[in-house]
C-alpha cells in the first residue's frame, strides 16, 4: 500500500479545507529573445585525476576518477520521473566557489497575450521619427508605456517612468536614442559613446542590445551597439572597444566601473547625449548604487555638457529619486494601475514560524493544502532567498513520489536563459503548476491567476516581500500569500514596511504541522537519496553570503556561523566521506563574504573530489604487468594507489608512480 494512503485526513480551519496529503493520482513586450548565459558548471574534466603507472611497456595516464558528489547528482537526475522546465548564471562558476547572487536577475519579455497595447500607432511618429527605424518595427500599436513616454523623451526631456518588465519599455527609450544620434548635426566619432544604458543584469543588457539591432538593420554602419558586462571575458571588449563603433553602450554597473578604472574608458563618454537608467529600482536593490554614482564621476559635468536621462523603474522608493538627477522640468509617466501597486494592501497574508529544518517540509504541505483547495486552478510561486537553495528546493520536490503536488517549473539565475524562457512561458500557460523562483521572477513578469504565493525563508527586503507578493491577486483575481520564516527570522516581521501590512500568524497553523512527521520523512528521504553533497555544500555557502548581510542580528560573525552550521546539518542534511557536516569553503570566498577568522568555518585548499585519478595501465605483454600507480585527484586532493592486473587502475601510458595522499580535501 502507498505510504500516502495511510495518511490519515486531517481537518484544518475553517476556510481551509484540506488533506496535507493529497493521494497520487524584442521589441514587442511580447515577443522572447533566448540569449546567451555564461554560467558554467566545471568544465568537463575538473574532477580528474592523472595515473601513471608501469607494465612491461609504457603505461599512459589514468582517466581519472569522477568526483563522487557528481556521480551521486547525475544519478539523482536521472531518477527523476517527472521533467523540470528549469530555468543561466550571473557569475561563472568554479566548483564551488560560488557566492550567493543578488537578488532579481532579469527575465525577457515572453510570447503571450498582449495586455498592454494602448491605441496609439507608430505611424504617429512618422515626421518625427526616421522613416528606416520606423520600418523596423513590426507591430502596428504602442504599449501604454510606449505611448505615455515616447513624446516626451523625443521632445529631449528627462522621462521617470513607472513601467513593469515586459511593457515594452525598453522601445521607449531606444527609440529617442537612436533618434537622437541620427539628428546631430554631424555623425559621433567612431570610438566615442553617444548613449550609455546601465541594467542591472548581464541578460537583461543582452536582451536590449539585441533589440537594438533589430531597430538598427540598414543602419549599423553609422551607429553601433555594443555591450560590456559581467561574467565575460573583459579583456575582449577592451579590444572591441577599441576597434568597433560603440555609439550605444549597454552595461552592467560593476563592470563598467571596472573599464572606467582600468580601461581608459572615460575620454569615450565626452560627447555623452543620453543616460538611461533600466529598472532602477532593481539595480539599487542589488547594491548598485556605490557604482552608479562613481560611474556618473566619470561622465561629462550635465552643466558644461548637457545630456539627456531617462529612468524607468517599477517602484519609486526615495533611493531612486535620489539618483535620478533629473532636471526639474522632467516628465513623469506612471502606468501601473493603482490596484496593482498597491496590491500588498489587500491581499490576503499569514506567516507561519518554524525551526528551520522543518521549512521544506512546511512548503510541502502548504503546496498540498493549496492543489485540495483550488482542485484543477492551484497556481503556485515559492520564492526562495538564493539562487541555489531555489534550485535545490526545486530537485527535492521534484523527486518526491506519491504526493500529487503536480507539474515543477523553476527559474533562477543558475539556470540558461533558454530554459529560464521556456520555463516562464509554460507556467504562465498553465492552469495548475509549482514555480519555485529566486527572485528572477518577482519584479514585473506577469503570471496569470496565481492562486498562492509563498515565500520561504527571509525576504531581503520590506520591498522585497511585497514586489514577490505582487505576483498573485493581479487584475482583480484572487489570490493570497503566505510566509515561512525560521525562529531566528522573526525579526523581519518587526520590520516598518512589514509591520504595516496585513499580515498575520497562520490561523490553521496547529492542523498544518500535524502533517509534519510524514512531510520530514517525505523530505528527509530525499535530501539523502537524490540531492548531491555538492548542492547541499552550495546551498549552505550561498545562505552564508545571503545571511551575512541580511538585516537579521545575530550577535556576531560566529553566532552567524553557527546558526548555518545548523542549517548545513539539520535542515540540508549534509555529511561528507568522513562523517563532517560542515560544507567546505575556500579561503578567497571567505574572505570575500568578510568572515576570515570567523571560527566554526570549514576552510580548505581546494574542492572537488574526494577521490583520486586511477592508476594508468600496464603494458608488456598486453594484460598488465604491474599495477597502475595511484593519479593524483582533481581539485579535492591526492589519489590513493592505483590496482593490478590488466592495466592497473585506468588504461594509459607513462611510467609508474605510486599515489599519494589520502584523497581528502586539505584543511588549512
Amino acid at each position: 500500500m502507498s505510504l500516502y494512503r495511510r495518511f490519515t485526513t486531517l481537518a484544518l480551519a475553517p476556510g481551509y479545507p484540506v488533506s496535507p496529503f493529497v493521494l497520487s493520482r524584442s521589441l514587442h513586450p511580447h515577443h522572447s529573445y533566448t540569449t546567451m548565459s555564461d554560467a558554467r558548471g566545471p568544465p568537463r574534466g575538473a574532477f580528474r585525476g592523472r595515473g601513471r603507472g608501469r607494465g612491461g611497456g609504457r603505461g599512459g595516464r589514468g582517466g581519472g576518477a569522477l568526483n563522487p558528489h557528481r556521480i551521486q547528482h547525475n544519478q539523482a537526475q536521472a531518477q527523476q520521473q517527472q521533467p523540470v522546465a528549469a530555468t543561466g548564471g550571473d557569475v561563472e562558476m568554479n566548483g564551488w566557489d560560488d557566492t550567493p547572487l543578488p537578488s532579481g536577475a532579469a527575465t525577457p519579455t515572453t510570447n503571450g497575450k498582449a495586455s498592454h497595447l494602448s491605441d496609439v500607432t507608430f505611424d504617429s511618429l512618422k515626421g518625427t521619427v526616421d522613416d528606416r527605424v520606423l520600418k523596423n518595427v513590426k507591430f502596428s500599436n504602442m504599449t501604454t508605456v510606449q505611448a505615455a513616454t515616447l513624446s516626451h523623451a523625443l521632445a529631449g526631456k528627462d522621462v521617470l517612468a513607472q513601467a513593469k518588465t515586459g511593457t515594452g519599455k525598453t522601445v521607449a527609450f531606444l527609440l529617442p536614442a537612436i533618434q537622437r544620434l541620427l539628428s546631430l548635426p554631424r555623425p559621433p566619432q567612431k570610438g566615442n559613446v553617444s548613449v550609455l544604458v546601465l541594467s542591472p543584469t548581464r541578460e537583461l543588457a543582452l536582451q536590449i542590445e539585441a533589440e537594438a539591432n533589430i531597430l538598427l538593420q540598414g543602419l549599423s554602419a553609422f551607429i553601433g551597439v555594443q555591450h560590456v558586462v559581467g561574467g565575460t571575458n573583459m579583456s575582449s571588449e577592451q579590444r572591441r572597444l577599441k576597434t568597433d563603433r560603440c555609439d550605444i553602450l549597454i552595461a552592467t554597473p560593476g563592470r563598467l566601473q571596472d573599464h572606467l578604472e582600468n580601461s581608459n574608458l572615460a575620454p569615450k563618454f565626452a560627447g555623452l547625449e543620453i543616460l538611461v537608467l533600466d529598472e532602477a529600482d532593481r539595480m539599487l536593490d542589488m547594491g548598485f548604487r556605490r557604482e552608479i554614482e562613481k560611474i556618473k564621476t566619470y561622465l561629462p559635468d550635465r552643466r558644461q555638457k548637457p545630456r539627456q536621462m531617462l529612468l524607468f523603474s517599477a517602484t519609486y522608493p526615495e533611493s531612486v529619486v535620489q539618483v535620478a538627477d533629473v532636471l526639474p522640468d522632467h516628465a513623469f509617466v506612471n502606468t501601473i494601475p493603482e490596484a496593482e501597486q498597491n496590491t500588498h494592501r489587500h491581499v490576503p497574508q499569514d506567516y507561519q514560524l518554524a525551526p528551520m529544518q522543518d521549512l521544506l517540509p512546511l512548503t510541502l504541505l502548504h503546496i498540498l493544502a493549496e492543489r485540495k483547495r483550488n482542485p484543477g486552478a492551484a497556481k503556485i510561486i515559492v520564492f526562495f532567498p538564493t539562487a541555489r537553495s531555489t534550485g535545490l528546493a526545486a530537485e527535492v520536490f521534484t523527486a518526491i513520489k506519491g504526493a500529487d503536488i503536480g507539474r515543477v517549473w523553476e527559474i533562477h539565475s543558475r539556470k540558461s536563459q533558454s530554459q529560464r524562457t521556456k520555463a516562464s512561458d509554460e507556467f504562465r500557460a498553465c492552469s495548475e503548476g509549482v514555480l519555485f523562483s529566486s527572485d528572477v521572477a518577482a519584479r514585473g513578469v506577469d503570471f496569470p491567476n496565481v492562486t498562492l504565493v509563498v515565500q520561504t525563508g527571509l525576504p531581503s527586503s520590506s520591498d522585497q516581500y511585497i514586489h514577490r507578493l505582487g505576483r498573485t491577486a493581479r487584475a482583480g483575481a484572487a489570490g493570497r500569500g503566505l510566509l515561512l520564516l525560521a525562529d531566528w527570522e522573526s525579526s523581519f516581521l518587526g520590520l516598518p514596511g512589514i509591520k504595516a501590512l496585513p499580515l498575520k500568524p497562520l490561523e490553521s497553523a496547529e492542523s498544518i504541522n500535524a502533517g509534519l512527521p510524514q512531510a520530514r520523512s517525505l523530505v528527509s528521504g530525499v535530501m539523502a537519496r537524490n540531492v548531491s553533497a555538492e548542492s547541499k555544500a552550495q546551498a549552505y555557502q550561498a545562505a552564508l553570503g545571503y545571511y551575512n548581510s541580511s538585516t537579521i542580528k545575530f550577535g556576531g560573525k560566529d553566532k552567524m556561523v553557527a546558526v548555518m552550521n545548523r542549517y548545513a546539518k539539520e535542515a540540508l542534511e549534509y555529511q561528507d566521506e568522513q562523517g563532517g557536516t560542515i560544507p567546505p569553503l575556500l579561503a578567497k570566498t571567505v574572505g570575500k563574504m568578510g568572515l576570515k577568522g570567523t571560527p566554526g568555518l570549514n576552510i580548505v585548499r581546494e574542492l572537488g573530489s574526494s577521490g583520486g585519478g586511477g592508476g594508468g595501465g600496464g603494458g608488456g605483454g598486453g594484460r598488465g604487468g604491474g599495477g597502475g600507480g595511484g593519479g593524483r585527484g582533481g581539485r579535492g586532493g591526492r589519489g590513493g594507489g592505483g590496482g593490478g592486473g590488466r592495466g592497473g587502475g585506468d588504461s594509459g601510458t607513462g611510467p609508474a608512480r605510486r599515489g599519494r595522499g589520502d584523497s581528502r580535501a586539505r584543511p588549512f
